[in-house]
């Protein structure tokens, strides 16, 4: 199994504090269905503040979630990405492969 980063970008208004205990409602089953099936779910909520450091980024809409999860490749872990529950309720998912700083630049340089 491979580590892979869910990044959530809340799309649409904020949500109403009805939606917010509905996608809790629905994401702690959901997450312990992954977990039991040994996916290995790492959630991670970001704060609204933040600090930007050098140049201005150019997409405004800032990342609100990560997710680590195992998986067996990045269609696997696409697939996953999208029965989450957010999905419902305005959140936009992108999915990434996750590896230490030493193995993301040697993957790197070897497709270059």
């Amino acid at each position: 199994m491979n580590t892979f980063v869910i990044l959530f970008r809340k799309t649409g208004p904020a949500p109403t504090d009805a939606e917010r205990r509905q996608v809790g409602a629905e994401v702690a089953p959901w997450a312990q269905a992954l977990n039991a099936a040994g996916h290995e779910l790492v959630p991670h909520i970001l704060a609204a503040q933040s600090a930007r450091c050098g140049e201005p980024i150019a997409d405004a809409t800032p990342v609100t979630a990560l997710l680590l999860l195992k998986a067996r490749d990045l269609d696997e872990a696409a697939r996953i990405a999208a029965t989450h529950p957010g999905t419902r309720y305005g959140f936009a998912l992108e999915v990434r492969p996750w590896s230490p700083p030493g193995v993301a630049a040697a993957a790197t340089t070897a497709a270059v």
